[in-house]
């Protein structure tokens, strides 16, 4: 049901064009606790460039960030009904430090207390960043319901210049919760509502595609982000490197669903066009070589374009490390179970094996399941079946990504079950 707040915010994207929208004193006992009184430095932490670089710095240390954020959550429950020892810019830095920790029941309560207090300091831009982390953290948190019922109240209720221009973004979230819940008809009536309201814009065909996407409507989505190509491809009020950025990415979401809906040709050839626009992008060159691989075509190009992804992300991020904007450079470990895959898919499991044992050692990026798998199927190959049902083990204790997920684990577990079997 779309409310008369939803209504409002519509008349609004149709009247301005979805275009332009795109210290506390620390206490004596507080300062005999190093960890509290690490935090309350946070008080002081100013402009996003410098709270960004203080997060990075503190997330290295996951234990004690853990510590950080259970100490944090302890100086705010003492503090209910008495002056906080945050100010905003802490509060806001604790909340993402536990957000990112995955300390939910940390995070909610800090980005509870920054919606509190960014709305009695009516304050836009702060209004828009506590509820923007706390719509994120339920999200995350896989809390559905909870992003739906906070969307809802950010967009019927009414705020500064830059709380309204934030509701069209928050609505692409409602809508996106709405069908996360599988109430997929209100969702796409909202998103049909949003792309009526603004009829020269192509923003919300892509919303459009995404609900169809989420619902399984695989042909459907293609046309709705089709739709939106075309719309992008006629504004001429877009310079023309922003118009061509916004098509690339529209034709990327394309690749994917193409494969998905088992037309690799398409998805090929749109990834074939970005690579020819865009000569130096990595992730382009490593999923053509993975698409034709996974699907037995042109092994010798798919590896050749591999290995270019891979020493392209390499000299990226020695680039970066030089800026000193990275402290270590890796190989991506998507692009190394790309090249253990094609090589497996040549039968070379011994050379597979290498590439793919690295991928999954990545404890960071290769915590996926579909890595687990593709290592576990070398292990298997290799006639090393002990190996290939710890991996198989591993690869169903990491969350499912993507919908494609679903299904492989499903594929996982039948492969585990037949091998302790045998």
């Amino acid at each position: 049901m779309v409310t008369a707040g939803v209504r409002r915010v519509v008349l609004v994207v149709a009247a301005l064009g979805f275009a332009g929208l795109i210290g506390s004193q620390a206490r004596g006992d507080e300062k005999k606790n190093p960890l509290r009184e690490e935090l309350l430095k946070l008080n002081s932490v100013t402009g996003e460039d410098a709270q960004r670089d203080k997060l990075v710095a503190l997330a290295k240390d996951k234990e004690k960030t853990k510590k950080l954020v259970a100490e944090a959550g302890k100086m705010l429950k003492e503090a209910k009904g008495k002056e906080n020892p945050f100010n905003f810019n802490g509060a806001l830095m604790v909340a993402r430090l536990a957000h990112f920790n995955k300390q939910y029941d940390v995070a909610e309560p800090f980005y509870e207390y920054l919606v509190e207090s960014a709305t009695k300091l009516k304050s836009g831009s702060k209004m828009v960043q506590a509820y923007e982390g706390l719509i994120d953290m339920y999200w995350d948190n896989k809390k559905y319901a909870l992003v739906t019922e906070t969307c809802q109240k950010f967009v019927d209720d009414m705020g500064p210049d830059e709380y309204e221009q934030a509701k069209p973004f928050i609505l692409e979230r409602l809508v996106q919760s709405m069908a996360k819940e599988e109430k997929f008809d209100e969702a796409l009536r909202l998103a049909d509502t949003l792309i009526e309201a603004d009829r020269e814009g192509w923003y919300f065909f892509q919303l459009k595609g995404w609900v169809l996407r989420e619902q399984g409507k695989l042909p459907a989505a293609i046309e709705a982000y089709n739709k939106s190509l075309d719309k992008i491809d006629a504004n001429k009020g877009l310079k023309a490197d922003v118009r061509d950025r916004f098509k690339d990415r529209t034709r990327y979401i394309l690749t994917g669903l193409y494969v998905d809906n088992k037309d690799v040709e398409k998805a090929a050839k749109n990834l074939q066009t970005l690579i020819q626009r865009n000569p130096d992008n990595a992730t382009y060159k490593n999923d053509l070589g993975f698409i034709w691989a996974d699907n037995d075509l042109k092994f010798e190009e798919s590896e050749k374009l591999i290995k270019e992804a891979l020493d392209l992300d390499k000299k990226e991020k020695e680039k970066l490390k030089k800026e000193g904007k990275l402290d270590e450079v890796k190989p991506n470990a998507a692009y190394l179970d790309s090249l253990g895959w094609v090589l497996f898919k040549q039968k070379k499991y011994s050379e597979a094996l290498i590439p793919l044992k690295e991928a999954a050692a990545d404890d960071e990026d290769g915590s996926h399941l579909e890595i687990w798998d593709h290592l576990a199927d070398c292990h298997l190959a290799l006639g090393q079946k002990k190996e290939a049902i710890a991996a198989w083990e591993k690869a169903l204790k990491h969350e499912d990504l993507t919908k494609r997920d679903g299904e492989r684990r499903r594929k996982v577990s039948e492969k585990l079950k037949k091998a302790r079997a045998e």
